[in-house]
């Protein structure tokens, strides 16, 4: 064990995690964590000793759980607001942020402006940022949430909704996809608008009340190593790969 990893021996952090993130991080069929953040997350313990512990639940929960300071969070967008209660990490993911809309409606992006007065549908609780929260504010965009990602995509064929914005890109539309019998069947009258909105970047965020921060210095520095050395790249390669392959089988399953 390295002198780092000996000063940080029995240092341990309790995160709150999205349950059904992918690729980010879920629970497979059996209950066991997955995804890039916790093979990150796994590297970090083998370069620092420091220890994870996780509690997977839906979304709203795992953010009111770290924001009321029970643990950490992973997942997090970075927005002024919320770095008022939490200390970032660097960026341990990048989501691919794009909207989805009718195939027939295709509109080319070129900023928020110029989407000025349309509707979109957007995951309850989520937040993508402070240029999509001030266009909001302004009343430049109007929202629809709901967790329901599936209902969405079947008002925006209906024309209820002008959008839909997913996250993380194509994985996030072949699972919408696959979750819904009509969906599947009727998803080439749907695209991807390119550009993407926006490269997402996805933290670790500890509230400042849990008295843990300092552990964001070495997390920090084992998250460089990873990045330089490649070992991120390669999770996240293998870890999309998988769950593009899982995708494409339920798929095949519902038809």
């Amino acid at each position: 064990m390295s002198l780092s990893q000996a000063l940080q021996a029995g240092e341990s952090l309790h995160i709150f995690a999205d349950d059904n993130a992918l690729p980010k991080n879920w629970l497979d069929a059996d209950g066991a964590p997955q995804g890039v953040n916790i093979e990150v997350l796994d590297e970090v313990t083998r370069r620092t000793g420091i220890e994870f512990t996780y509690s997977f639940v839906p979304w709203n929960r795992a953010y009111e759980s770290a924001r009321k300071g029970m643990g950490a969070i992973i997942g997090l967008s970075k927005t002024q607001e919320r770095q008022i209660t939490f200390d970032y990490s660097e960026p341990m993911y990048f989501d691919e942020l794009v909207f989805v809309t009718n195939r027939e409606s295709a509109f080319l992006f070129e900023g928020l402006d110029s989407m000025r007065g349309y509707t979109i549908g957007v995951k309850r609780g989520a937040s993508y940022g402070d240029d999509f929260e001030n266009a909001r504010t302004l009343g430049l965009l109007n929202v629809l949430e709901s967790s329901d990602r599936a209902g969405q995509m079947l008002m925006l064929a209906q024309d209820r909704v002008d959008a839909v914005l997913l996250s993380p890109g194509k994985i996030a539309f072949a699972s919408v996809m696959a979750s819904n019998n009509w969906l599947s069947s009727h998803k080439d009258e749907f695209v991807i608008i390119s550009p993407p909105y926006k490269l997402d970047a996805n933290y670790l965020g500890i509230p400042k009340s849990l008295g843990k921060s300092h552990l964001i210095t070495p997390i920090n520095n084992a998250l460089a190593d990873i990045f330089e050395d490649g070992t991120h790249e390669r999770i996240v390669k293998r870890v999309i790969e998988d769950a593009v392959r899982d995708i494409e089988s339920t798929e095949q399953q519902i038809n």
